[in-house]
């Protein structure tokens, strides 16, 4: 049996069993790589080392900077920091959708986790109405925001993974120059949006459930964002970090940072929180670096890429490999990492520009965000919603999202086509 056949048993098995039992996604993730392991015919010895060698990969990458953000939103939340946080947003962006979509934007990139930020977040939206309706329009705000901010934004576990596989020397400001407006124009986009379902001029600044003193500015709250901020180009520029040693350095600084500045009756709490939610996200996330280096031992890249010779165009083929695997499992982070294990070792990457193939895998992930996809069913709990109507108001503009992005990385090919 081809690899190919195997790769596609496996993927709609995994979405299948994740859909029907509600399994976390270290299990399928796990079952799915020693399925293929085994299909392929390797030894049961070396598909479990296989999978060990997987996920130690991830602790090595990602396990740091996931707990770091995790830690930093458990001290924020633990404190009351976030209502600060939308109390300063609150002056600055007066219309409450703009408050949602931004808050949830900026909460999510250092905690890592858009769900995190969308728990951390919601309690506080909920209490700016009354009216059903606004109130579900205005979550709907924070989870398109949190995505995006994740998806979009260097440095989060999906991004960092795509210049780790693809492009270490590449400069994360040229990048950030590109998708942090591209990904505000597709939040400022559901804002219009959204401004237009309804009026909130009801809405007063009292009910964001925390007084903001005149002229006051909360920076015990933002500091750990701050830090994270400065730290970007300390490390890059002055200390001549490459990705792997930048990202583990910010988030330390961030993680220190809001330890130093927490009260002392929270600093236990807060880190245990944090841990726990933590290891959490980064076991699921394991489960994808499993599944990751058994295909990327197989012969399965060299398979694909003498299909796509045959079938799609190089161009085409990034997009579609990661919205058949967002499609597949759901998580983002696991679509970013799985992609790039698969394509690392095929000519594709050398064929293209690094920003121009990263927009490509990102666009391909936010692609079809349906029943594989938890935040689905946690806005479908949150609101109230039928699944109609959540795959109305959190799946389509995810589809657009990621066609326009597709679009633009093709532009970015057109006019950059070399490194």
């Amino acid at each position: 049996m081809s690899t190919i056949l195997i790769f596609l048993i496996v993927m709609v098995a995994i979405s299948v069993i994740g859909f029907k039992f509600k399994l976390p996604p270290f299990f399928t993730l796990v079952g799915g790589a020693i399925a293929f392991g085994l299909m392929i015919g390797s030894s049961p010895d070396t598909v479990f080392q296989q999978v060990a060698l997987g996920c130690a990969s991830i602790f090595n990458s990602l396990g740091i900077p996931i707990l770091a953000g995790s830690v930093i939103a458990k001290y924020l939340a633990e404190q009351g920091l976030i209502q600060q946080i939308v109390s300063d947003l609150r002056t600055l962006l007066n219309r409450p959708p703009t408050l949602s979509g931004i808050a949830g934007y900026l909460i999510a990139v250092p905690s890592t986790c858009p769900i995190t930020a969308f728990i951390i977040l919601t309690p506080v939206i909920e209490f700016f109405t009354s009216d059903e309706r606004k109130r579900s329009l205005l979550i709907y705000l924070v989870a398109i925001g949190s995505v995006l901010g994740v998806a979009y934004v260097y440095p989060t576990p999906v991004t960092y993974t795509l210049f780790d596989a693809f492009a270490p020397d590449y400069s994360p400001l040229i990048y950030n120059l590109v998708a942090i407006p591209l990904s505000l124009l597709f939040v400022g986009s559901m804002i219009w949006y959204v401004r237009r379902q309804c009026d909130f001029a009801d809405i007063t600044h009292e009910q964001i459930g925390y007084k903001r003193e005149e002229g006051s500015f909360h920076l015990r709250a933002w500091a750990p964002f701050l830090v994270i901020f400065f730290a970007i180009p300390v490390g890059y520029l002055l200390l001549g970090l490459t990705h792997a040693g930048l990202l583990q350095f910010i988030m330390l600084a961030g993680m220190a940072t809001a330890v130093i500045t927490a009260k002392q009756e929270v600093r236990w709490s807060g880190w245990v929180l944090g841990a726990k939610h933590g290891g959490v996200v980064i076991f699921d996330i394991c489960g994808a670096g499993a599944l990751g280096y058994i295909i990327q031992q197989s012969s399965f890249p060299a398979d694909a890429s003498i299909l796509l010779a045959t079938s799609l165009p190089i161009f085409l083929f990034p997009f579609v490999l990661a919205a058949l695997i967002q499609t597949a499992q759901g998580s983002r982070i696991v679509t970013s990492y799985l992609t790039a294990q698969v394509l690392a070792t095929t000519v594709i990457p050398s064929m293209l520009n690094p920003l121009a193939l990263f927009l490509m895998i990102i666009g391909g992930a936010g692609l079809i965000c349906f029943v594989t996809d938890p935040y689905f069913w946690l806005l479908h709990r949150t609101t109230g919603d039928d699944v109609k109507t959540v795959f109305r108001r959190y799946t389509v503009p995810q589809i657009l999202f990621g066609i326009v992005t597709y679009l633009c990385a093709l532009l970015l090919q057109f006019l950059m086509p070399v490194r």
